[in-house]
């Protein structure tokens, strides 16, 4: 047996407005909230519609297909995350210099923000990285 990613999970301050974003990043369907038999279950376990709130996903419902989880976080952080994203507009190569820019610009334009670019080399392997940050300031990567 070997394990798999269930989740990539984000503590968020607006679960549903971040799940939106991811959404338009990946081209997932805009989360529309728990479908009536789950929100029905919550309501049965003691949710009221603020403790619903408090989660939302970005995923299109294809298995291979990595799900984006949103949980509020009520907590004070004390440390960064470690952990980020690297995305890339294809799946199939390696996007050009320009293809970057143009989704560079597109993030920029669902409310991403540039940190820098990283220019350098791993071995023989040119690295051209476009450090990003979501709408809460979560980072990532686009290469």
């Amino acid at each position: 047996m070997t394990a798999r990613i269930a989740n990539v999970t984000f503590h968020a301050d607006e679960p549903v407005a971040l799940a939106a974003f991811w959404s338009e990043v990946l081209g997932y369907p805009a989360f529309t909230g728990w479908d009536d038999e789950e929100i029905a279950a919550l309501r049965e376990s003691g949710f009221d519609d603020e403790a619903i709130a408090d989660r939302a996903e970005a995923w299109d419902g294809d298995p291979a297909h990595q799900r984006l989880y949103f949980s509020r976080y009520r907590h004070e952080k004390r440390q960064r995350n470690r952990v980020h994203l690297d995305i890339t507009p294809f799946d199939d190569r390696r996007a050009t210099r320009e293809e970057l820019a143009a989704e560079r610009d597109r993030l920029i334009a669902l409310g991403a923000t540039e940190e820098k670019t990283l220019l350098g080399n791993w071995g023989p392997y040119e690295e051209f990285v476009i450090m990003m940050r979501d709408p809460e300031g979560n980072e990532f990567c686009l290469q």
